[in-house]
This record gives structure tokens, C-alpha cells and sequence, in this order.
């Protein structure tokens, strides 16, 4: 009997040895779960990482591009010529450079007065006649000059 005990307690106290270590191995594998989800959402991360990482260099790349586009000009260089009218009546100052051709002033000006597209115009500054595909220092405009606009019928 006394046998039987001790090989009983003995049997217990394997039981409880085989429980601990059951539960060791699902604490480990509930683990090595979290362990799985922890890579899958650092990977996750990595892969957003990388995609905004290419975002910033496709932005960067749009920002230098547009940079080369942008013409900076020196404030000193713009200069106004009037344009003026009495039929129809126009009075209107457009900013431009003196590198510009008469040509792209005279869009400039259409921008505004969209009507005048639609008629026949020749301008005259200082009583000379202009010349639409020459710039303006071609045909000696000055800022502040008045640029008379005719409209031939």
C-alpha cells in the first residue's frame, strides 16, 4: 500500500509537471502568434515606409523639374506699357520684360480685352509702328511708354 502512495504522489507530481509544461508550450505558441503578428505589421510598416519613400522622391523630383521650369526674373528688369484706346476705350498696364516679343504682350492684353481677338489691330508707340515678333527692346518700348492701339476696319 505504502508502494501504491508513493508511486500515486509520484504520478501527481508528473501530472502537474506535464501541466506545467502543456502550459509553458501554449504560453510559447501564443507567443510565436504574437511574435507572427508583430513581423506581418513590420513588414506592413516597411512596405508603407517604402511607398512613401518613393512618394517624397517622385514629389522631390517635381519640385526640382518645376524649379528649372521657373524663369526668375529680377524685379529691376519688369517694366508696365500702357495700352490705350478711344474705340473701344482702353485704358490697361501689362507687366512685362523687355525681352518679351510684342507678340506675347499682345496675348497678354487679349487675356483681358478677349473681344479684340476678333478685329484687325496694329499698334504704334512713340509714332513708329510696332513689330509684333520682335521684343520690345527691338522696338523701342520703355516701361511706362503708352502703346496706342488702332483698329483698322
Amino acid at each position: 500500500m505504502e508502494n501504491y502512495k508513493i508511486e500515486n504522489n509520484k504520478l501527481k507530481n508528473d501530472l502537474v509537471k506535464a501541466n506545467k509544461i502543456i502550459e509553458n508550450l501554449q504560453k510559447n505558441q501564443n507567443e510565436n502568434s504574437n511574435i507572427k503578428l508583430l513581423q506581418d505589421e513590420n513588414k506592413n510598416l516597411k512596405n508603407q515606409l517604402n511607398l512613401k519613400e518613393n512618394e517624397i522622391n517622385e514629389m522631390k523630383l517635381k519640385i526640382k523639374n518645376a524649379n528649372k521650369k521657373i524663369n526668375l526674373v529680377n524685379l529691376d528688369d519688369i517694366m508696365v506699357i500702357n495700352f490705350v484706346s478711344n474705340n473701344p476705350p482702353i485704358n490697361q498696364g501689362i507687366k512685362c520684360l523687355e525681352t518679351d516679343t510684342f507678340a506675347e504682350v499682345e496675348e497678354k492684353l487679349y487675356k483681358i480685352y478677349d473681344e479684340l481677338r476678333n478685329t484687325n489691330n496694329m499698334f504704334n508707340v512713340n509714332g513708329g509702328t510696332i513689330l509684333r515678333f520682335k521684343n520690345l527692346k527691338e522696338n523701342n518700348i520703355k516701361d511706362g511708354d503708352k502703346v496706342l492701339l488702332i483698329n483698322i476696319e
